[in-house]
């Protein structure tokens, strides 16, 4: 039912991803709260199914274009394959682990470049058949009907099931008539969410994305005087500062090539369905060059994490920044302290 929980076997256990599993699992010391949050328990693995989910057969296709890597870059990429302890480490270090969660940031980018695409395709038919029709409303569902059934071939990943789903919800205050850049909508998102899943309460993947759209929306609501070039500049490099504290709440690493996540995640945005392309015609491992240059870059790390004393105060002094400007300052002049803090830090190692 969508739930995650950790065990352990005696058994020399294969790849068992996209296998379906009979497991038994005892679960006399589990309590509500601990099946919500995730849970460990013992279990004994009674039989393995012989059928894989489709998105794993077809994810085996890319064996033949990809190598190493490489290859565990695109199949987390396209079917949200896990990737191994190390890749994750080397990812986290160069500030690009997001980048390779499928989640609301991949959505966005597909929803764009499917709403292009149908919309100059649908609008000559909508101007000589039915020009009575709202093109962005009809457009849109299409995109939403697409949307779900990537989803569905996913098997319903935790992260982009909760991105559709708050993309679903936008669309219905949009529909609606209703302001969808505002922070009552991002509540009653939250709120929602939360009432269809409520082991959501103790993710910390979607508490981390809540605070991600907070900040978008706490930067487009304090700068809307900014022009578009200038908007999208520097939402990146403020979400980026905006979330480091919270970040390293809970994971400490940090290294120099992190002050380029903002630079990557903009190229992100062109190297996506630039690859997906690519791979439609027959030559995705045209840019594998460039991918192996960045991962065997080698950083210097160090761990800091920040308090979570702290953590308290920053977020006070965030919801403050919704009702005046100068906490929105000085939001920013404390992240760029705690910034040169961590530089700090990693000049002394």
């Amino acid at each position: 039912e969508g739930f995650s929980f950790y065990t352990t076997s005696r058994d020399d256990l294969k790849d068992l991803r996209g296998y379906e599993l009979q497991v038994r699992w005892f679960t006399k010391e589990l309590s509500f709260i601990d099946y919500l949050r995730g849970f460990y328990t013992p279990s004994v693995l009674l039989s393995r199914e012989p059928l894989r989910q489709d998105r794993y057969r077809i994810m085996e296709s890319l064996d033949e274009i990809h190598s190493g890597k490489a290859l565990e870059i695109f199949q987390a990429l396209f079917f949200a394959a896990p990737i191994e302890k190390s890749l994750r480490q080397q990812l986290s270090v160069l500030g690009i682990n997001h980048l390779l969660a499928i989640s609301g940031f991949h959505l966005g980018v597909l929803s764009f470049i499917l709403f292009t695409i149908l919309t100059v395709v649908y609008r000559p038919f909508q101007n000589r058949f039915f020009p009575y029709r709202n093109s962005f409303s009809d457009v849109s569902v299409l995109v939403l009907m697409i949307l779900f059934a990537y989803l569905y071939f996913l098997d319903f990943v935790p992260s982009l099931l909760r991105a559709f789903a708050m993309t679903l919800f936008a669309f219905f205050l949009y529909d609606r008539g209703m302001k969808i850049f505002s922070f009552a909508s991002v509540f009653w998102v939250v709120i929602f969410l939360i009432a269809l899943w409520p082991k959501l309460m103790f993710s910390l993947g979607f508490w981390l994305s809540v605070a991600g759209v907070f900040y978008i929306f706490l930067f487009l609501h304090h700068m809307k005087a900014l022009k578009t070039w200038q908007s999208f500049i520097l939402l990146h490099l403020w979400v980026y500062l905006a979330m480091l504290p919270i970040v390293h709440v809970f994971f400490g690493t940090f290294s120099l090539y992190q002050l380029y996540s903002p630079l990557l995640t903009m190229l992100f945005i062109v190297f996506y369905p630039l690859e997906l392309f690519l791979h439609l015609v027959g030559e995705g491992s045209s840019l594998d060059f460039l991918l192996n240059t960045l991962l065997d870059l080698k950083a210097k790390s160090v761990e800091v994490f920040f308090p979570l004393w702290s953590l308290f105060f920053y977020l006070i002094l965030s919801i403050l920044a919704v009702f005046n400007k100068l906490f929105f300052y000085f939001i920013l002049f404390f992240t760029f302290g705690f910034l040169g803090y961590l530089l700090n830090r990693i000049t002394e190692f």
